[in-house]
């Protein structure tokens, strides 16, 4: 649905929203938050709770949200997430029909040390979090933002909170020739 939106995605506290915040001010785009579009304080009791209920109602939510948002003569970087945790912490795919609903220009992913992002969110949220499951997480959403870029045939860039050239110089591409 839209040419103007490029999604950056990565596991909690790796540094998305951080990452976002210097490429929007770097390209002079609008940045959108996931968790804000789909307004996740108002359907979760606990902020920090990472888990979700119910994926498709969150996804439609997000596509709400979006339809709400975007406009079509600004360009966009949406964070948010490939992979979600349920409430069993099963790793679950974003659904594929909410990524061809954004048709992103671009599909980007943020990585980190695992020990680090563990100790960022225990730091943040006050709570032990699981090496290993952040660690699958991870993985889970590498692996599938590799899959969808091919079957959306759109490009994937990789970065991390302290290097993330790669993700700033497509995305000047894409955004500085329209």
């Amino acid at each position: 649905m839209y040419n103007n939106v490029a999604f950056i995605g990565g596991i909690h506290g790796v540094g998305k929203s951080t990452v976002c915040r210097h490429i929007c001010d770097d390209l002079k785009i609008g940045h959108l938050s996931a968790s804000d579009l789909l307004r996740w304080m108002e359907i979760n009791e606990d902020p920090k709770n990472k888990k979700v209920t119910d994926v498709p109602a969150t996804q439609d939510r997000l596509i709400t949200g979006l339809t709400f948002t975007v406009r079509q003569d600004k360009s966009y970087v949406l964070d948010g997430h490939y992979c979600l945790l349920n409430l069993d912490n099963d790793v679950v795919r974003v659904p594929l029909d909410t990524f061809k609903f954004i048709t992103p220009v671009s599909l980007n992913i943020i990585l980190g040390d695992i020990d680090k992002v563990k100790r960022v969110l225990e730091k943040r949220d006050k709570k032990p979090y699981n090496s290993d499951l952040l660690k699958k997480m991870q993985d889970n959403e590498l692996a599938y933002a590799k899959e969808l870029s091919k079957i959306l045939g759109a490009t994937l860039n990789t970065g991390t909170q302290s290097d993330f050239t790669e993700i700033l110089n497509s995305l000047h591409r894409s955004f500085c020739r329209k």
